[in-house]
Protein backbone atom coordinates (compact mmCIF):
# COMPACT_ATOMS: atom_id res chain seq x y z
CA UNK A 1 0.00 0.00 0.00
CA UNK A 2 1.04 3.53 -0.28
CA UNK A 3 1.28 6.10 2.51
CA UNK A 4 0.84 9.67 1.37
CA UNK A 5 2.10 12.26 3.99
CA UNK A 6 3.18 15.71 4.34
CA UNK A 7 7.09 16.43 4.47
CA UNK A 8 6.42 20.13 4.62
CA UNK A 9 2.69 20.33 5.74
CA UNK A 10 0.87 22.21 3.22
CA UNK A 11 3.38 21.78 0.89
CA UNK A 12 5.62 19.22 -0.41
CA UNK A 13 3.84 15.28 -0.20
CA UNK A 14 6.03 12.55 0.28
CA UNK A 15 4.88 9.11 -1.10
CA UNK A 16 6.06 6.06 1.02
CA UNK A 17 5.72 2.07 -0.33
CA UNK A 18 5.12 -0.38 3.16
CA UNK A 19 3.97 -3.85 3.95
CA UNK A 20 0.11 -4.34 4.48
CA UNK A 21 1.05 -5.91 7.91
CA UNK A 22 -1.37 -7.04 10.76
CA UNK A 23 0.14 -5.88 13.73
CA UNK A 24 -0.69 -7.03 17.15
CA UNK A 25 0.21 -4.88 20.38
CA UNK A 26 -0.53 -4.85 24.13
CA UNK A 27 -1.72 -1.70 25.98
CA UNK A 28 -1.14 -0.35 29.41
CA UNK A 29 -2.98 -0.01 32.56
CA UNK A 30 -1.52 3.60 32.64
CA UNK A 31 -2.88 6.68 30.24
CA UNK A 32 -1.25 9.76 30.43
CA UNK A 33 -2.77 13.05 29.82
CA UNK A 34 -1.50 16.22 27.43
CA UNK A 35 -3.18 19.09 26.68
CA UNK A 36 -3.82 20.79 23.61
CA UNK A 37 -3.42 24.49 23.46
CA UNK A 38 -3.91 26.88 20.68
CA UNK A 39 -1.02 28.70 19.83
CA UNK A 40 -2.62 31.12 17.49
CA UNK A 41 -5.51 32.90 17.31
CA UNK A 42 -7.80 32.00 14.65
CA UNK A 43 -11.37 33.07 13.51
CA UNK A 44 -13.46 29.73 13.17
CA UNK A 45 -16.64 29.23 10.78
CA UNK A 46 -19.11 26.63 11.66
CA UNK A 47 -18.41 23.03 9.69
CA UNK A 48 -15.10 25.00 8.22
CA UNK A 49 -12.25 22.55 9.36
CA UNK A 50 -9.20 24.78 10.62
CA UNK A 51 -5.69 23.63 11.23
CA UNK A 52 -4.79 25.81 14.03
CA UNK A 53 -1.42 25.38 15.42
CA UNK A 54 -0.45 24.26 18.58
CA UNK A 55 2.18 24.66 21.35
CA UNK A 56 4.34 21.69 20.38
CA UNK A 57 3.06 18.20 22.57
CA UNK A 58 6.29 15.78 22.41
CA UNK A 59 4.91 12.05 22.87
CA UNK A 60 7.12 9.19 24.15
CA UNK A 61 7.64 6.33 22.29
CA UNK A 62 5.93 3.21 21.66
CA UNK A 63 2.69 5.12 22.53
CA UNK A 64 -0.90 5.63 20.75
CA UNK A 65 -2.85 8.45 21.11
CA UNK A 66 -6.63 9.45 21.11
CA UNK A 67 -8.99 12.21 22.19
CA UNK A 68 -10.31 12.47 25.39
CA UNK A 69 -13.97 12.45 24.58
CA UNK A 70 -16.77 15.75 25.66
CA UNK A 71 -16.54 18.55 23.39
CA UNK A 72 -13.29 20.22 24.75
CA UNK A 73 -14.04 23.97 23.58
CA UNK A 74 -16.87 26.30 23.70
CA UNK A 75 -16.82 26.74 19.58
CA UNK A 76 -15.80 22.98 18.52
CA UNK A 77 -14.03 19.64 18.53
CA UNK A 78 -10.21 18.73 17.70
CA UNK A 79 -11.14 14.87 15.51
CA UNK A 80 -7.28 14.70 14.96
CA UNK A 81 -4.04 15.84 15.02
CA UNK A 82 -0.89 16.35 13.04
CA UNK A 83 2.61 15.03 13.97
CA UNK A 84 5.90 16.70 12.31
CA UNK A 85 7.19 14.12 9.24
CA UNK A 86 6.10 10.77 9.02
CA UNK A 87 7.09 8.21 12.35
CA UNK A 88 5.91 4.52 13.60
CA UNK A 89 4.40 3.96 16.90
CA UNK A 90 7.73 2.91 18.47
CA UNK A 91 9.24 6.45 17.77
CA UNK A 92 8.80 9.66 19.37
CA UNK A 93 6.57 11.96 18.06
CA UNK A 94 5.49 16.15 18.08
CA UNK A 95 2.31 17.06 17.37
CA UNK A 96 2.08 20.45 15.51
CA UNK A 97 -1.57 20.96 14.51
CA UNK A 98 -4.87 20.65 16.02
CA UNK A 99 -7.70 19.63 13.17
CA UNK A 100 -10.35 21.38 14.50
CA UNK A 101 -14.11 21.20 13.39
CA UNK A 102 -16.58 24.00 14.33
CA UNK A 103 -19.80 23.23 15.44
CA UNK A 104 -20.61 27.08 15.39
CA UNK A 105 -18.80 30.45 14.44
CA UNK A 106 -16.51 32.62 16.82
CA UNK A 107 -12.74 32.92 17.97
CA UNK A 108 -10.66 30.11 19.03
CA UNK A 109 -7.61 32.79 21.25
CA UNK A 110 -4.30 32.01 21.89
CA UNK A 111 -3.84 30.33 25.11
CA UNK A 112 -7.32 28.16 24.28
CA UNK A 113 -7.38 24.34 25.52
CA UNK A 114 -8.36 22.80 22.08
CA UNK A 115 -7.96 19.59 23.09
CA UNK A 116 -6.74 16.76 25.43
CA UNK A 117 -5.14 13.46 24.18
CA UNK A 118 -5.09 10.35 25.90
CA UNK A 119 -1.86 8.79 25.50
CA UNK A 120 -1.65 5.04 25.45
CA UNK A 121 1.66 3.15 26.14
CA UNK A 122 2.25 -0.04 24.22
CA UNK A 123 4.08 -2.75 22.90
CA UNK A 124 4.11 -4.25 19.29
CA UNK A 125 4.23 -7.28 17.98
CA UNK A 126 4.88 -10.81 19.71
CA UNK A 127 6.99 -9.08 22.23
CA UNK A 128 4.08 -7.09 23.40
CA UNK A 129 1.96 -10.13 23.35
CA UNK A 130 4.12 -12.38 25.85
CA UNK A 131 5.46 -10.51 28.38
CA UNK A 132 3.06 -7.47 28.66
CA UNK A 133 4.53 -4.48 31.12
CA UNK A 134 7.10 -3.75 33.99
CA UNK A 135 6.26 -0.60 35.89
CA UNK A 136 9.68 0.51 34.61
CA UNK A 137 8.27 0.54 31.33
CA UNK A 138 5.88 3.35 32.25
CA UNK A 139 6.92 7.00 31.85
CA UNK A 140 4.51 8.98 33.84
CA UNK A 141 4.95 12.63 33.67
CA UNK A 142 2.89 15.45 35.63
CA UNK A 143 2.73 18.78 33.74
CA UNK A 144 1.64 22.04 34.61
CA UNK A 145 -0.87 23.65 31.97
CA UNK A 146 -1.70 27.26 32.18
CA UNK A 147 -4.61 27.71 29.21
CA UNK A 148 -7.87 29.30 28.56
CA UNK A 149 -10.84 27.04 29.81
CA UNK A 150 -14.14 27.69 27.28
CA UNK A 151 -17.20 26.84 27.59
CA UNK A 152 -20.87 28.20 26.89
CA UNK A 153 -23.43 30.12 29.27
CA UNK A 154 -26.56 30.92 28.83
CA UNK A 155 -25.27 31.53 24.59
CA UNK A 156 -22.45 33.84 26.06
CA UNK A 157 -18.72 32.23 25.45
CA UNK A 158 -16.56 32.22 29.09
CA UNK A 159 -13.11 31.91 29.01
CA UNK A 160 -11.29 30.86 32.39
CA UNK A 161 -7.27 31.07 32.84
CA UNK A 162 -6.26 28.22 34.67
CA UNK A 163 -3.07 26.41 36.24
CA UNK A 164 -3.68 22.85 36.79
CA UNK A 165 -1.86 19.75 37.14
CA UNK A 166 -2.54 16.96 34.42
CA UNK A 167 -1.22 14.01 35.24
CA UNK A 168 -3.84 10.89 33.64
CA UNK A 169 -5.16 7.54 34.96
CA UNK A 170 -5.08 4.02 35.28
CA UNK A 171 -7.78 1.81 33.30
CA UNK A 172 -10.25 -1.12 34.50
CA UNK A 173 -10.77 -1.49 30.94
CA UNK A 174 -14.71 -2.25 32.46
CA UNK A 175 -17.19 -0.56 30.58
CA UNK A 176 -21.08 0.06 29.42
CA UNK A 177 -22.54 1.43 26.54
CA UNK A 178 -24.61 4.66 26.55
CA UNK A 179 -27.29 4.77 23.17
CA UNK A 180 -27.34 8.39 21.90
CA UNK A 181 -30.82 9.01 21.03
CA UNK A 182 -32.46 12.06 19.60
CA UNK A 183 -34.63 14.27 21.65
CA UNK A 184 -35.79 16.26 18.65
CA UNK A 185 -36.62 15.63 15.13
CA UNK A 186 -34.43 18.38 13.27
CA UNK A 187 -33.45 18.69 8.83
CA UNK A 188 -29.72 17.74 8.30
CA UNK A 189 -27.51 18.89 5.51
CA UNK A 190 -24.75 16.93 4.11
CA UNK A 191 -21.22 17.88 5.52
CA UNK A 192 -22.68 20.17 7.63
CA UNK A 193 -21.56 19.68 11.37
CA UNK A 194 -25.35 19.50 13.68
CA UNK A 195 -25.93 19.97 16.51
CA UNK A 196 -28.28 17.78 17.96
CA UNK A 197 -30.33 17.78 20.94
CA UNK A 198 -30.40 14.25 23.11
CA UNK A 199 -31.84 11.67 25.37
CA UNK A 200 -29.95 12.94 28.53
CA UNK A 201 -27.22 10.52 29.64
CA UNK A 202 -26.01 11.01 33.71
CA UNK A 203 -22.17 9.90 33.31
CA UNK A 204 -20.71 8.25 37.00
CA UNK A 205 -18.03 9.64 38.95
CA UNK A 206 -14.55 8.33 37.50
CA UNK A 207 -15.33 7.43 34.11
CA UNK A 208 -14.23 8.57 30.39
CA UNK A 209 -16.16 8.29 27.23
CA UNK A 210 -15.41 7.72 23.62
CA UNK A 211 -18.10 7.17 20.89
CA UNK A 212 -18.31 3.51 19.60
CA UNK A 213 -17.39 3.64 15.93
CA UNK A 214 -19.04 2.44 13.24
CA UNK A 215 -22.14 3.92 11.98
CA UNK A 216 -25.01 3.58 13.88
CA UNK A 217 -27.43 5.92 11.81
CA UNK A 218 -27.57 5.95 7.72
CA UNK A 219 -27.39 10.24 7.70
CA UNK A 220 -23.76 10.47 9.37
CA UNK A 221 -21.69 9.57 12.80
CA UNK A 222 -21.46 11.10 15.77
CA UNK A 223 -18.05 13.02 16.07
CA UNK A 224 -18.33 14.16 19.85
CA UNK A 225 -20.76 14.51 22.56
CA UNK A 226 -21.44 17.95 24.75
CA UNK A 227 -22.10 18.66 28.24
CA UNK A 228 -23.59 21.94 29.38
CA UNK A 229 -21.86 24.67 31.46
CA UNK A 230 -18.06 24.59 32.53
CA UNK A 231 -16.31 21.16 32.11
CA UNK A 232 -16.15 18.93 34.49
CA UNK A 233 -13.70 16.84 35.60
CA UNK A 234 -13.51 12.76 35.14
CA UNK A 235 -13.61 12.15 39.00
CA UNK A 236 -17.16 14.11 38.87
CA UNK A 237 -20.13 12.75 37.47
CA UNK A 238 -21.23 14.82 34.20
CA UNK A 239 -24.25 15.37 32.33
CA UNK A 240 -24.44 15.01 28.31
CA UNK A 241 -27.18 16.88 26.70
CA UNK A 242 -26.12 17.50 22.89
CA UNK A 243 -23.73 15.29 20.17
CA UNK A 244 -21.83 16.59 17.43
CA UNK A 245 -23.38 15.08 14.19
CA UNK A 246 -21.50 15.01 10.68
CA UNK A 247 -24.54 14.35 8.13
CA UNK A 248 -23.07 12.06 4.89
CA UNK A 249 -26.60 12.52 3.50
CA UNK A 250 -29.02 15.25 3.83
CA UNK A 251 -32.12 14.02 5.23
CA UNK A 252 -34.26 14.13 8.53
CA UNK A 253 -33.21 12.75 12.15
CA UNK A 254 -36.29 12.26 14.09
CA UNK A 255 -36.79 12.27 17.58
CA UNK A 256 -36.00 8.79 19.15
CA UNK A 257 -33.66 7.81 16.38
CA UNK A 258 -30.44 6.04 17.82
CA UNK A 259 -27.74 8.57 16.69
CA UNK A 260 -24.93 6.35 17.85
CA UNK A 261 -23.46 5.02 21.13
CA UNK A 262 -21.33 5.71 23.36
CA UNK A 263 -18.66 3.63 25.40
CA UNK A 264 -18.15 4.98 28.88
CA UNK A 265 -15.08 3.13 30.64
CA UNK A 266 -14.29 3.06 34.35
CA UNK A 267 -10.95 4.71 35.26
CA UNK A 268 -9.25 5.89 38.71
CA UNK A 269 -6.70 8.78 39.42
CA UNK A 270 -5.25 8.56 42.34
CA UNK A 271 -8.46 7.04 43.74
CA UNK A 272 -11.03 5.02 42.86
CA UNK A 273 -14.96 4.49 43.86
CA UNK A 274 -18.33 3.90 41.98
CA UNK A 275 -21.87 3.98 43.48
CA UNK A 276 -23.74 1.38 41.82
CA UNK A 277 -26.67 1.91 39.95
CA UNK A 278 -29.77 0.69 38.01
CA UNK A 279 -29.79 0.78 34.79
CA UNK A 280 -33.36 -0.04 32.73
CA UNK A 281 -33.79 -1.12 29.31
CA UNK A 282 -34.31 2.05 26.40
CA UNK A 283 -36.57 2.87 23.63
CA UNK A 284 -34.84 3.91 20.64
CA UNK A 285 -35.89 3.95 16.95
CA UNK A 286 -33.36 2.28 14.37
CA UNK A 287 -32.88 3.93 10.86
CA UNK A 288 -32.25 1.47 8.10
CA UNK A 289 -30.17 2.50 5.00
CA UNK A 290 -33.85 3.23 3.10
CA UNK A 291 -34.62 5.24 6.50
CA UNK A 292 -37.29 2.78 7.55
CA UNK A 293 -38.04 2.71 11.25
CA UNK A 294 -38.22 -0.13 13.73
CA UNK A 295 -38.82 0.83 17.85
CA UNK A 296 -36.10 -1.45 19.46
CA UNK A 297 -35.61 -1.79 23.14
CA UNK A 298 -31.68 -1.82 24.35
CA UNK A 299 -30.99 -3.87 27.55
CA UNK A 300 -27.58 -2.30 28.95
CA UNK A 301 -24.74 -4.88 29.25
CA UNK A 302 -21.38 -4.41 30.75
CA UNK A 303 -18.06 -5.56 28.89
CA UNK A 304 -15.23 -5.94 29.29
CA UNK A 305 -11.62 -5.04 26.63
CA UNK A 306 -8.60 -7.04 26.64
CA UNK A 307 -5.46 -5.79 26.81
CA UNK A 308 -4.24 -7.37 22.96
CA UNK A 309 -6.01 -5.67 20.11
CA UNK A 310 -4.42 -5.31 16.65
CA UNK A 311 -4.43 -3.05 14.25
CA UNK A 312 -5.78 -2.97 10.42
CA UNK A 313 -5.46 -0.88 7.92
CA UNK A 314 -8.28 1.25 6.18
CA UNK A 315 -6.73 0.73 2.19
CA UNK A 316 -8.68 3.13 -0.49
CA UNK A 317 -10.56 0.58 -2.94
CA UNK A 318 -11.58 3.60 -5.88
CA UNK A 319 -10.10 6.79 -6.80
CA UNK A 320 -11.63 9.75 -5.65
CA UNK A 321 -11.22 13.55 -5.79
CA UNK A 322 -11.77 15.37 -2.25
CA UNK A 323 -12.57 18.73 -1.06
CA UNK A 324 -11.52 20.41 2.03
CA UNK A 325 -14.55 19.70 4.66
CA UNK A 326 -16.88 17.97 2.30
CA UNK A 327 -17.33 14.59 4.03
CA UNK A 328 -17.07 11.90 2.03
CA UNK A 329 -17.88 8.14 2.04
CA UNK A 330 -14.96 6.07 0.06
CA UNK A 331 -15.32 2.45 -0.15
CA UNK A 332 -12.22 0.46 1.43
CA UNK A 333 -10.70 -3.08 0.98
CA UNK A 334 -12.77 -5.29 2.88
CA UNK A 335 -12.22 -5.71 6.60
CA UNK A 336 -13.51 -8.61 8.10
CA UNK A 337 -13.49 -8.89 12.32
CA UNK A 338 -14.46 -11.53 13.97
CA UNK A 339 -17.67 -11.71 16.98
CA UNK A 340 -17.10 -9.64 20.44
CA UNK A 341 -15.15 -6.46 18.64
CA UNK A 342 -15.31 -3.48 18.94
CA UNK A 343 -13.01 -0.84 16.81
CA UNK A 344 -11.40 3.16 16.86
CA UNK A 345 -9.96 5.35 14.41
CA UNK A 346 -6.06 5.50 15.17
CA UNK A 347 -5.64 8.96 15.68
CA UNK A 348 -2.35 11.26 13.70
CA UNK A 349 -3.92 11.96 10.26
CA UNK A 350 -2.49 9.33 8.03
CA UNK A 351 -3.20 10.90 5.18
CA UNK A 352 -2.17 13.75 3.79
CA UNK A 353 -5.47 14.95 2.67
CA UNK A 354 -7.37 13.88 5.98
CA UNK A 355 -9.03 11.80 8.17
CA UNK A 356 -11.04 8.32 9.05
CA UNK A 357 -13.53 9.69 11.53
CA UNK A 358 -15.85 6.60 11.47
CA UNK A 359 -16.37 3.34 9.28
CA UNK A 360 -19.96 2.07 7.87
CA UNK A 361 -19.92 -2.10 7.76
CA UNK A 362 -21.67 -4.50 4.59
CA UNK A 363 -24.96 -4.67 7.00
CA UNK A 364 -25.33 -3.89 10.29
CA UNK A 365 -24.37 -6.32 13.22
CA UNK A 366 -24.14 -5.98 17.17
CA UNK A 367 -21.26 -6.19 18.63
CA UNK A 368 -21.59 -9.81 19.18
CA UNK A 369 -21.28 -10.83 15.97
CA UNK A 370 -18.98 -11.11 12.94
CA UNK A 371 -18.85 -7.78 11.13
CA UNK A 372 -17.36 -6.65 7.09
CA UNK A 373 -16.29 -3.29 7.22
CA UNK A 374 -16.76 -1.76 3.69
CA UNK A 375 -16.89 2.05 3.66
CA UNK A 376 -14.70 4.88 5.31
CA UNK A 377 -16.17 7.94 6.83
CA UNK A 378 -13.52 9.99 5.25
CA UNK A 379 -12.92 13.82 6.41
CA UNK A 380 -11.03 15.70 4.31
CA UNK A 381 -8.42 18.38 5.66
CA UNK A 382 -6.99 20.03 2.32
CA UNK A 383 -8.37 19.36 -1.82
CA UNK A 384 -6.79 16.19 -3.26
CA UNK A 385 -7.05 12.73 -5.21
CA UNK A 386 -7.52 9.99 -3.35
CA UNK A 387 -6.33 6.62 -5.31
CA UNK A 388 -6.86 3.04 -5.04
CA UNK A 389 -3.98 1.05 -3.10
CA UNK A 390 -3.59 4.41 -0.51
CA UNK A 391 -4.19 4.05 3.26
CA UNK A 392 -6.74 6.32 4.06
CA UNK A 393 -6.45 5.62 8.39
CA UNK A 394 -5.81 2.95 10.44
CA UNK A 395 -8.41 1.57 13.15
CA UNK A 396 -7.59 -0.54 16.57
CA UNK A 397 -9.69 -3.61 17.09
CA UNK A 398 -10.18 -4.84 20.47
CA UNK A 399 -12.22 -8.16 21.54
CA UNK A 400 -14.54 -7.28 24.18
CA UNK A 401 -16.31 -9.85 26.78
CA UNK A 402 -19.72 -9.16 26.90
CA UNK A 403 -22.12 -9.91 29.55
CA UNK A 404 -25.15 -8.92 31.31
CA UNK A 405 -24.74 -5.18 33.49
CA UNK A 406 -24.79 -6.63 36.62
CA UNK A 407 -22.04 -8.68 36.29
CA UNK A 408 -20.21 -4.98 36.18
CA UNK A 409 -20.00 -4.39 40.47
CA UNK A 410 -18.18 -7.78 40.36
CA UNK A 411 -15.64 -7.14 37.74
CA UNK A 412 -15.09 -3.11 39.52
CA UNK A 413 -14.49 -4.78 42.72
CA UNK A 414 -11.91 -7.28 41.51
CA UNK A 415 -10.24 -4.31 39.90
CA UNK A 416 -10.31 -2.21 42.63
CA UNK A 417 -7.97 -4.96 44.63
CA UNK A 418 -5.72 -4.84 41.61
CA UNK A 419 -5.35 -0.91 41.13
CA UNK A 420 -3.89 -0.68 44.65
CA UNK A 421 -1.10 -2.52 43.45
CA UNK A 422 -0.54 -1.32 40.17
CA UNK A 423 -0.61 2.76 41.76
CA UNK A 424 1.81 1.70 44.60
CA UNK A 425 4.34 -0.28 41.86
CA UNK A 426 4.02 2.73 39.30
CA UNK A 427 3.90 5.82 41.42
CA UNK A 428 5.14 4.59 44.44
Amino acid sequence: MDIVYWEELGKRIGNRRVAEDRISYRISPFTQWKVLVADESSEVKKGEVRLIKLREVRIPQNTIIAPLSIMPHAHGLTFDVVERGLTKVEGEKTITHSIFLPIEDGFVEKGDIVGVLKVFFVRTGVIGKRLGFKSSDIRIREEMVDANLTWKDGGEVRRERIRTRFFGYFRSHVAEWEPIIAAESCDVEEGVVARIKIKEIRLPENTVVTPLSIRRHPLGTVLDVIQPGRRRKVEEEKRITEAAFIPTKSGRIKRRDLLGVINVYYIATERFSAKRREKEETLARIVSEDEKREEIRISPFAYRRKTIARWEMIIADENCRVRRGEVKEIAIRPIKLEENTVVYPLYIMRNAFGSVVDVIEKRRSRVEEKKEINKAIFLPVFDGEIKRGQLLGVVNVYSVEVQPYEVIWRWLEEWQSEFSKIFAEVVG
